[in-house]
């Protein structure tokens, strides 16, 4: 009984060796780890970038995966509409487009462009909740700080939206995983929100 579990792994990485099926859990985008699996091997089979199969799960691209790892596919993920509330107000963050768009339901009601985490400091992907408001806060970390950051909207642990006073350079990533905003976008989408609202990112 005890040789079972070593002749089950290796059956299973011989059917990974050759192109078994991928396994999925239940949501279509997540993608199970299987014994031979590697970033590399993942994202050849689905079409995507390494860079891109790391950023969307927070690794790095020589990272180590493991059996059983639940990993975002990035760009199969289908637009995340609430189900059940059709005039339900959210956030949707497009980290392949570098775009936000407010919905109210299924309707748009504001887009814009962006800035969202540098490869090495990637922003969350994930479903969320604006859990404060701050009408400005300091924002510091390795190598930074900045004071009196405007409209400030955390939605998971420190990773916020907020305005930006300290480039312009939006629709290109540049942040430490925050969500950057111009500040004239920050303040309407600060008075939009409530806490509590959904915000969405993803691939």
């Amino acid at each position: 009984m005890k040789r079972l579990p070593i002749l089950v792994f290796i059956v299973l990485t011989l059917l990974a060796s050759f192109g078994a099926a991928p396994v999925y859990a239940r949501e279509p985008n997540i993608y199970i780890v299987q014994p031979g699996d590697t970033l590399i091997r993942i994202s050849a089979r689905h079409g995507v970038s390494v860079s891109q199969l790391a950023g969307a799960n927070g690794l790095r691209w020589n990272s180590w995966v493991y059996v059983g790892q639940r990993l975002t596919i990035p760009g199969q993920m289908p637009l995340p509409v609430p189900q059940n509330a059709s005039d339900e107000r959210w956030i949707d963050v497009n980290l392949s487009t570098q775009t936000l768009t407010a919905y109210e339901g299924k309707k748009p009601v504001y887009t814009i462009v962006v800035s969202t985490g540098l490869p090495n400091t990637p922003t969350p992907v994930g479903q969320f909740r604006i859990w404060v408001k701050l009408r400005y806060d300091d924002m510091e970390g390795p190598g930074y700080y900045l004071a009196d950051v405007p409209y400030v909207m955390y939605f998971y642990r420190g990773y916020g939206l907020h305005g930006t006073y300290w480039h312009d350079n939006f629709g290109t990533p540049m942040s430490h995983g925050c969500v950057n905003l111009s500040s004239a976008d920050a303040q309407w989408l600060f008075n939009w929100v409530s806490v509590g609202t959904r915000v969405v990112t993803h691939y």
